[in-house]
């Protein structure tokens, strides 16, 4: 069976990660809905096991901890080409310096977001998970999403695919590395 893919993520030797030609094309800031976030330096925590691959990247010239964090899949064992290759099913930002075509980024409100992305549904009762499935782009927000609350991450997946990781997540994969959120 044959899955979307998002980008095509080359791992070298040493670790550095590159997205695929999208973000190259977009600039280096730019996220694309259901295709990239901008480009990849080398991680600072992993977890990875059964040809699942999760990343987190620490902002380094921030007083804050914004992260980045790649879910991705083993192509060979889901039939997907290059079957050699990995396949990004979630991408995930933290900083304000990722920005959609439309200037859309952390720190952002609802109805900001949902006039560029008027397909954005709530996913939970909590309210604070806003996704855009068809367009592949999921808003979080830290409590209940009210018109002055500020999006605290964006998330870009497969349109049509759900595909979520939270706060907590991440925050789980530093601390298994050695890293305080």
């Amino acid at each position: 069976m044959k899955h979307p893919t998002i980008a095509v993520l080359v791992v070298a030797l040493l670790g550095v990660a590159v997205l695929g030609d999208v973000s190259a094309q977009n600039g280096s800031s730019l996220i694309v809905a259901g295709q990239s976030i901008g480009k990849l330096p080398k991680p600072d925590a992993d977890d990875s096991g059964m040809g699942k691959y999760r990343s987190v990247w620490l902002s380094k010239n921030q007083a804050g901890k914004e992260t980045l964090y790649i879910f991705s899949v083993a192509n060979d064992p889901r039939d997907i080409q290059p079957r050699n290759g990995v396949s990004i099913r979630l991408i995930r930002v933290t900083s304000p310096w990722y920005h959609t075509a439309n200037s859309i980024s952390t720190g952002n409100a609802l109805p900001q977001i949902l006039r560029s992305f008027p397909g954005a549904r709530a996913t939970d009762q909590g309210q604070t998970l806003y996704d855009d499935a068809e367009e592949g782009i999921i808003f979080e927000f830290a409590g209940r999403a009210t018109a002055g609350a500020p999006c605290i991450a964006i998330m870009v997946h497969p349109p049509g695919e759900a595909n979520l990781t939270t706060a907590k997540d991440v925050n789980d994969i530093l601390r298994a590395n050695g890293i305080q959120p």
